[in-house]
């Protein structure tokens, strides 16, 4: 999709940012617990295998920027779904290596910082439930926008591809709105961050319940999920623009399949393994930023 001197650019301004958000996050005085930044990390991964249909033969996903920056300050949020995206393209084939840095930059850099930012400013002036469904959706929007902007450097596609994207991701930023205040408004309210170590017992039980039936229901859901293909991917391969192959052949789990025969069992464990990778991950990024 994406070819020539723009995926080395789109690469190096990723790799830029997030170091800067790295720095950020370790001067940062509102720091997320480990378990809390773990928890939320495997939540973006879950959000984005639950496709649903948006019609026209095409489904849509939440991306779980905003949300991963309001609920772990816009620092860690960029931090959080860059390391989702870098294990969807090493473990699934998801995106591939080319299209990384473009993909960081897009959806963690652009969706969680600038989502984030909007977000800070946006709520002091409409409130917060307005602010997170306003700004959740404009960040996909600036999303795709900045796709635009990159498919248009690398001379790919024509102002008809570039409206047809615009279109068929607005009922895509409708839902990552939706989607945000409610998740936001269930798990803002669960102590799991440093400032709350003094919580009660009960309550940091009731934290990790809500949070371990979110991410089962997830688990379970993703076999379920729409199988149409998602508004990026349908839109660009109605114009003959995507890949024959995955970008990354070696991925253990291509196509979110754990086995070759497929079906729901493959799929669950797939996403179990993956949900399990990014917990992990996640919790030693987050160990290591506090060593730093």
């Amino acid at each position: 999709m994406l070819h020539g001197s723009i995926c080395p650019v789109t690469a190096t301004i990723a790799i830029a940012g997030v170091a800067a958000a790295t720095l950020f996050a370790r001067k940062s005085d509102t720091r997320p617990s480990a378990s809390r930044f773990a928890l939320v990390s495997g939540t973006v991964f879950a959000l984005q295998m639950l496709n649903y249909p948006i019609g026209g033969g095409l489904s849509g996903h939440a991306l779980g920027g905003l949300l991963a920056s309001s609920l772990l300050g816009t620092p860690f949020g960029i931090l959080s779904v860059s390391l989702v995206l870098l294990l969807q393209t090493l473990l699934f084939a998801d995106g591939g290596l080319l299209m990384l840095g473009a993909n960081t930059l897009n959806m963690a850099l652009i969706g969680a910082g600038l989502g984030g930012a909007l977000h800070a400013r946006l709520q002091a002036h409409v409130g917060r439930s307005v602010s997170l469904v306003a700004s959740a959706g404009l960040s996909v929007m600036a999303a795709v926008g900045a796709l635009v902007a990159e498919l248009s450097a690398a001379g790919v596609g024509s102002s008809v591809l570039y409206t047809s994207l615009a279109i068929h991701h607005i009922p895509v930023a409708l839902g990552e709105g939706l989607v945000t205040l409610l998740l936001y408004r269930l798990l803002s309210a669960v102590p799991l961050t440093d400032a709350a170590k003094g919580a009660s017992p009960v309550a940091r039980s009731a934290a990790w319940t809500v949070y371990g039936a979110l991410l089962i229901g997830a688990l379970l859901l993703a076999p379920l999920a729409s199988a149409s293909p998602d508004a990026l991917e349908g839109t660009l391969s109605s114009f003959h623009l995507l890949p024959d192959a995955p970008n990354f052949a070696h991925a253990p789990w291509a196509d979110y399949q754990f086995t070759a025969d497929g079906g729901y069992l493959s799929t669950f464990l797939a996403a179990l393994a993956g949900l399990g990778a990014t917990l992990l991950s996640a919790m030693l990024l987050r160990r290591a930023i506090s060593r730093a």
